[in-house]
């Protein structure tokens, strides 16, 4: 795999894919793991011409990283209290075998399947806010451990937002003009100083197209990326973005430093909890996953991921559980999971495993696995 660490000249902006009008504000998304690798693949496309469509194996990322240090999306059970400007405490949500008349699940639009929610038991008005965690906090959340506010990274801390105006751009010719044209604001994301964007990126050394042009491995391809200017065009305004390249394998980096094991073992009866690291994609949020039963979740508000490309003819835009979205489940057999892995359809069910061959939002449903007991309130 190739690490790739990201650092934009000037401001950037990434669509969400929601539709907006004439007079609005468009706000700037966290990227999405097919759109960095899109920029990557652009690079290969502009300097060999190849069709860079099927070259990938998998992405991992994009992640920040602040000072050195390597953040991930903050898991969605871990809250801080509400209308405070100032987050200085965090809580744990867990889930429970609730026993209670105060609270009934047939009374909430839950899907039937969830058996309990995560709760907080406390006095503290709570609430979820968007923020990463370090691999130190991630270890600890793995464990069940109580994180420090220390270990989170705001976003705040991350980046500032500046607004701008925009034009309306007649994608067809990619310039100013059509029957519209239109003003609109934009919202666009600056890093602050010592923040960066890290993404992997696995190739695909065995597909045609990435032999046509010469690379045989990685050290190859390093190569090639290493060569002046070393930039990406990123984000729906094509913003100039520097990047450093290594070779490092993602897998074995992260069960490393979280002292995971590469295989979880379950017994039937177990609780799995399941936190996405990148956004969960999934037709109408609907999904089984083999040999388990979806127990809990915890999640902010659904996001929007989409792919347009005007040379592929593809607009397509969907739904999906926002990175950090954490689900618990319940295993009803015996098995052995890959950590980390991906939640990859096959036929009318699910699997824990690392996908292969094409795939449309490539990136998305990387998950890691922990395992925890159920309380009883």
């Amino acid at each position: 795999m190739i690490r790739f660490k990201i650092t934009p000249y000037d401001v950037f902006f990434f669509g969400s894919g929601r539709p907006f009008n004439v007079g609005d504000v468009v706000y700037s998304i966290f990227p999405h793991p097919h759109t960095l690798a899109g920029a990557i693949c652009t690079k290969i496309h502009a300097h060999t011409k190849i069709d860079t469509s099927r070259i990938l194996k998998n992405v991992y990322g994009p992640f920040i990283e602040r000072n050195g240090k390597l953040y991930f999306p903050k898991p969605s059970n871990i809250l801080g209290e509400r209308k405070k400007e100032e987050i200085e405490n965090i809580f744990h949500a867990r889930h429970y075998e609730l026993n209670t008349k105060l609270f009934k699940k047939e009374n909430t639009n839950a899907d039937s399947n969830i058996k309990t929610f995560p709760l907080y038991m406390g006095k503290e008005d709570i609430g979820t806010f968007p923020a990463f965690i370090s691999i130190e906090g991630l270890r600890k959340w793995l464990k069940g451990e109580k994180i420090e506010i220390h270990e989170i990274l705001q976003y705040k801390e991350i980046f500032t937002k500046e607004e701008r105006l925009g034009i309306k751009m007649d994608s067809t010719v990619n310039a100013v003009g059509g029957e519209e044209d239109a003003l609109y604001r934009i919202e666009f994301m600056r890093l602050k100083e010592d923040v960066n964007l890290i993404v992997w990126v696995e190739f695909d050394f065995e597909a045609e197209e990435i032999k046509k042009a010469g690379f045989s491995d990685e050290s190859k391809l390093r190569g090639f990326f290493n060569q002046p200017p070393r930039a990406l065009k990123i984000g729906g305004e094509m913003k100039n973005a520097f990047y450093e390249v290594e070779e490092e394998n993602f897998v074995e980096f992260l069960r490393e430093n979280l002292g995971v094991s590469q295989m979880v073992e379950v017994k039937c009866g177990d609780i799995v909890k399941v936190l996405f690291l990148t956004p969960g994609v999934f037709p109408d949020f609907k999904f089984s996953v083999e040999g388990f039963e979806v127990f809990s979740l915890a999640l902010d508000k659904y996001t929007i991921v989409g792919r347009y490309s005007p040379k592929l003819k593809i607009t397509k835009t969907v739904r999906a559980f926002p990175s950090g979205t954490v689900m618990w489940f319940k295993a009803k057999e015996d098995m052995l999971l890959m950590n980390p892995a991906f939640i990859v359809p096959e036929g009318n069910y699910h699997s824990f495993k690392i996908p292969s061959g094409e795939q449309e939002f490539i990136g998305s449903n990387l998950i890691l696995i922990g395992k925890e007991e159920v309380k009883d309130v």
